[in-house]
Formats: structure tokens, sequence, C-alpha cells
């Protein structure tokens, strides 16, 4: 008998969907951020100057985010959060101003420039999302971000210790 045969068959193998949607998921994700990336890269924004843009607009568009938040939504240390915030600043992205309420903490608000560069930023996301769905049907879209987005939920309440 084959090693294939005695493996039990709870266990994900190789060709399975259960070992293939992380493994597809993470590739979509690093392939389209890299196709955005080439499509950024005339306007002069960095990755990582678009990805933070798109979560500080993402999480509080009007009441702007302290470091901190911004900090643990990129998955970067308060220093490196810090200067990434100070370069964005110095590019004209981004305004730090005392927080209303504990003028210990600066929040971080989106510029006129910033916002600029956001708008691009979502016309070339569209444009992106057009080329890479057309001529799939409907329904295997609509079926993809249900699927996503229940996973998404599914892992969100795994990390906050809720029972999936």
């Amino acid at each position: 008998m084959s090693r294939a045969a005695d493996a039990p068959r709870t266990r994900a193998t190789r060709g399975s969907s259960e070992f293939r949607i992380g493994f597809l998921v993470h590739d979509v994700s690093r392939l389209r951020q890299t196709v955005f990336d080439q499509a950024m890269k005339p306007h002069g924004v960095t990755r990582a100057q678009w990805w933070a843009l798109a979560q500080l607009t993402r999480h509080d568009p009007a009441g702007g985010m302290t470091q901190a938040e911004l900090a643990r939504v990129l998955g970067l240390g308060k220093v490196a959060a810090g200067a990434m915030v100070a370069r964005l600043e110095a590019a004209g992205l981004v305004s730090r101003r005392p927080d209303a309420s504990d003028r210990r903490l600066n929040r971080v608000y989106l510029t006129a420039r910033g916002g600029r560069v956001l708008d691009r930023m979502i016309a070339v996301g569209r444009e992106l999302n057009e080329t890479l769905l057309r001529g799939l049907p409907r329904e295997d879209v609509e079926a993809a971000d249900r699927v996503l987005t229940a996973l998404r939920s599914r892992l969100g309440a795994r990390l906050r210790g809720e029972d999936l």
C-alpha cells in the first residue's frame, strides 16, 4: 500500500482544497499588491505608503488615528510606525496633531495631497479590479466575495477568542 493510502483522511493533502485555500489567498493577495505597486510607482507612492494611507482612511477617515492604532493595523512596532508616519509627513501626505482628549498622543490625518493620492489609488484599484474580474461570471465573483468575507469573519472571531 502507498503512503498516501496510509494517511488519515482528515489530514489535508497536497492537491486538496483545504490545503490550497490558504496558499491561493496568499498568492492572489501578494500578486495583486505587486501589480498595484507597479501601477502606483509612476505616482511616487511605495507599498508601505499606500498601505498606510489606505488603513488611515479605512479605519477612521474623519478623526484620524493615533500612531499606536496605526502601528497595530499595519502590524508594525511603535518605533517603525513613528518612522513611517515621519516619512509620510515629510512627503506631505499626512499631518500629526495632538489628540484633543489626550495631548500626549498624536493623531495622524490625511492631508489634501494625501487625499489626492488616495483618490488616485482608488482609481487604480478600480481599473485593476475591472481587468482582473473581466470575463468572470458574476455568480463566481459573488460566491468568492461571500466565501472570503466568511473566512475573514471567522479568522477575526478566532483571534478574539470566540468560538467558531
